[in-house]
Order: structure tokens, then sequence, then C-alpha cells
């Protein structure tokens, strides 16, 4: 018989020897465990409390100040100024966009609507001067390309900022002179829930 089959039959019959031997201790020292008084002793009552030396303002509760909410009542939305009518963002951006600088004039702000017309003219002045062609010893080129293109740009945000600023100043002459229209809903003090347009 092979040396390996022999190691492997020991190795199991010592095996079991000692399961059974285990198992039985097991279950021999397993009820003297669960009944023995003195593995788990029983917590000793909590002790009681005296009191007799207690004064009574110590026993009754103390009821605990509450701060009330500060309630501040809604101001009223003041009426408009007479005489004065509402201007629209919406005209005044497309005012704006067909001669620059009218949509301020028609927001309100005249001045803001002159500058920004001379800015918008100056600047296009001088990019046709710069971008326009000239006979140079026989040949057709611009006056000067580099400058005309960044009088093109600046011009063209002029423009893009001045349609976008009618309609800001209309929003702001509205709120300046009580023209917005609030529907308001006031679920408490000190809190407003409102839609403007």
């Amino acid at each position: 018989m092979p040396m390996k089959l022999l190691s492997l039959i020991a190795f199991l019959i010592l095996f079991s020897i000692f399961s059974v031997i285990g198992f039985s201790s097991a279950l021999h020292a397993a009820p003297q465990f669960w009944t023995s008084e003195d593995d788990t002793p029983t917590p000793p009552p909590a002790p009681g409390v005296d009191t007799s030396s207690v004064p009574s303002s110590y026993l009754t509760a103390s009821p605990t100040p509450v701060l009330a909410p500060v309630i501040k009542a809604v101001s009223p939305t003041p009426t408009p100024r007479p005489g004065v009518e509402r201007s629209n963002p919406t005209v005044a951006a497309i005012f704006s966009a067909v001669i620059p600088g009218a949509g301020q004039v028609y927001a309100g702000d005249p001045l803001k609507g002159v500058v920004i017309a001379v800015l918008f003219g100056v600047g296009f002045g001088e990019t046709i001067d710069n971008l326009s062609l000239q006979n140079v010893n026989g040949t057709i080129q611009s006056k000067d390309e580099d400058l005309g293109n960044l009088c093109g740009l600046a011009t063209l945000a002029i423009y893009g900022f001045q349609i976008q600023d009618a309609s800001d100043t209309a929003v702001e002459y509205n709120k300046k002179n009580y023209l917005t229209f609030n529907l308001g809903i006031s679920p408490g003090p000190n809190a407003r829930l409102a839609y403007m347009f």
C-alpha cells in the first residue's frame, strides 16, 4: 500500500476520534453552562431616591420662554406717478435694433441714448473710412484694414450692448415710477411671492 494512502487513512481516523471527543464534551458541558447560577448574576434593583428634602420648586417644571416672531406689515405698493406711462422693454429693444440709442430715448433716458448714438456713429464712420478702397500706385487696397476691422468690432459690440441696455433701461424706468404690476400672494408676514411683468 502506498505511503500517501496510509497517511490519509491515519489522518481521517485521528480527525474522527478528535471530532467525537470534542462533540461529546461540548454536549456534556452545555447543560451545566446554561443552568449555572454564578455565570450571569441578576442586576440589583435601582436604589430609591429620597425626594422629601428636595424643595417643591425643583419638582415643578418652569415654562420655557418662547420668543414670538416679529410681525411686520407688508408695505402697500406705491401708486404710479400721474401722467407717466409704462415703457415696454421689448419695444425699447426693437427701437435700439433699428436706430441705435432710440430705445434709451423711448425708455426715458435721452442723454444715454444720445451718447450711444454718437459712439455708434463715430465707430461706424471710422470703420467705413478705414475699409474704403483706394487706388495706391495702380493697386486697389483699403486705407487701413487692421484699424477698420478693430473699429468694426468695437462698433458691433456697442450695437449689441445698447440693445440689451435699452431693455434694462425700460425695466428700471418702470420700477422707478412704480409702473410694474405685481400679482402677489402673501402667505404670512415677512414672506411675499410676486410675479412681475
